[in-house]
């Protein structure tokens, strides 16, 4: 059986893992749980590990390519191990240090189903966009700000 160290090494040369993607990935090619925290311990000394590097350059790349808001984007770092605290405070690194900007997000967002404003949709089509944005992690007092050049008004049932 192969050295826990050296599989993680292998494991990490391939891409950036969490603290807890790499132990499950460890325990699964069979490493004792000793042999996995001090594999762990180790890498994580050589910041070959790091979960707050790895959330903030997830975070500057994958979610403001892909559009997500953050409560997505904590959810997605969340189920990839990411301590909740830590992903919280990359986001706000990120907000902190311009790679990030909440209010292009949600209006590129928008603007990718609707077009450009000013413009007017149907309450149908807005109350799919709205609950779209919702379900990309943006805030509600944002998105509804984002679609009211649409003609967005929200009506509580």
């Amino acid at each position: 059986m192969s050295d826990a160290y050296q599989d993680g090494v292998r494991l990490l040369s391939r891409r950036s893992l969490t603290r807890r993607e790499v132990v499950l990935r460890l325990k699964e090619r069979g490493h004792g749980d000793d042999e996995v925290e001090e594999a762990v311990a180790r890498l994580a000394a050589l910041s070959a590990i790091d979960d707050r590097a790895l959330a903030l350059h997830w975070i500057a790349s994958q979610a403001a390519g892909r559009g997500r808001g953050r409560d997505r984007a904590l959810a997605e770092l969340a189920a990839r191990g990411v301590d909740e605290s830590v992903a919280a405070s990359a986001w706000f690194q990120a907000v902190e240090d311009g790679a990030i900007d909440d209010d292009a997000l949600v209006s590129r967002a928008v603007r990718r189903r609707l077009g450009a404003p000013p413009g007017r949709s149907d309450r149908g089509r807005l109350a799919r966009v709205y609950n779209a944005l919702l379900h990309e992690g943006f805030g509600q007092a944002q998105v509804e700000a984002a679609l009211a050049p649409y003609g967005f008004e929200r009506t509580d049932p």
